[in-house]
């Protein structure tokens, strides 16, 4: 069986141990740059090229792209999903989940429960943003940062506006976003594959912040999750299409809230947290998926 992963850095450690549990499955692995990937459409061709050479038929393609390579990425994933490859996560499921007032409209949509948002560019309606999502404080966010970048808590109007006009300034989209301040600096990282929990964390924020990314210097602990949160996680994941993806959950007065769902998580933290194989259950997974 041969398997690409789409990731512009075979140095990250999810890169690495993925290619390490493929050497153990006997599973050829090949990572490939999709900036380097050139995509032809010609009829009924959709060849991708590596400078002259036309990469070969793979049975499952994994993409790893970030943010920041979002749309052609996306187009490179689009291009092997034409070619009939089986690819974990889709191009819709990827670009769903990758934004996050978008993700959350399709979650709400379906019933499930996530954090009160105003998506806004008016710094007029600022004000009116902040009272629809229960006042200040509120978390600000960018709308498509990843591992707790473009992500802050303010709690004045004057610091909104200030931290606002800012992040408009930079054509950055911006939600607004209630704060969740019964558990705020603790959550849960639900690692799902397939149709199934595989580990789940707790993690904890570091004094002096909120955010609780491990990237941000927040803490993992093995964790026994709650099965009401168990059937959130994987429900969210079935609505966006996804088959491996990090699901953020925090508890509310309301209940468990979803606050964000990650198409390409990291595995270091919650390996390092839990002593679980994750990469190899996503290789497994991916096995089986090129069988189907």
């Amino acid at each position: 069986m041969r398997i690409a992963i789409l990731s512009r850095n075979k140095s990250l450690h999810s890169i690495r141990r993925l290619r390490e549990e493929a050497r153990k499955l006997k599973v050829e692995c090949l990572v490939i740059n999709p900036l380097e990937c050139q995509l032809v459409v010609d009829g009924n061709k959709h060849d991708i090229l590596v400078g002259s050479v036309v990469l070969p038929r793979f049975d499952v393609i994994l993409p790893r792209i970030g943010a920041s390579i979002t749309d052609y990425g996306l187009a490179v994933v689009k291009q092997f999903e034409n070619q009939g490859v089986p690819v974990l996560n889709g191009s819709l499921a990827i670009a769903q989940s990758r934004d996050k007032m978008r993700s959350l409209q399709v979650l709400a949509k379906a019933g499930i429960r996530v954090p009160k948002t105003v998506l806004t560019r008016s710094t007029r309606g600022l004000k009116a943003a902040a009272a629809r999502v229960g006042g200040t404080p509120v978390v600000m966010k960018v709308l498509e940062g990843t591992q707790g970048l473009g992500v802050m808590l303010l709690d004045s109007p004057i610091a909104m506006s200030s931290v606002f006009e800012t992040l408009i300034g930079m054509e950055q989209d911006v939600i607004v976003q209630q704060f969740l301040s019964e558990k705020a600096g603790r959550d849960y990282r639900v690692f799902v594959v397939g149709k199934r929990v595989v580990a789940a964390m707790m993690r904890t924020a570091p004094e002096g912040d909120f955010r609780t990314n491990i990237h941000r210097g927040g803490e993992g602990h093995l964790v026994k999750l709650p099965k009401n949160y168990e059937r959130m996680a994987l429900r969210a994941c079935r609505i966006l299409g996804l088959e491996v993806a990090g699901v953020d959950v925090m508890e509310s007065r309301r209940g468990p809230v979803i606050i964000e769902v990650n198409s390409s998580p990291g595995f270091e933290g919650i390996e390092r947290a839990t002593g679980l194989n994750i990469a190899g259950a996503v290789l497994r997974y991916v096995k089986r998926a090129g069988k189907r």
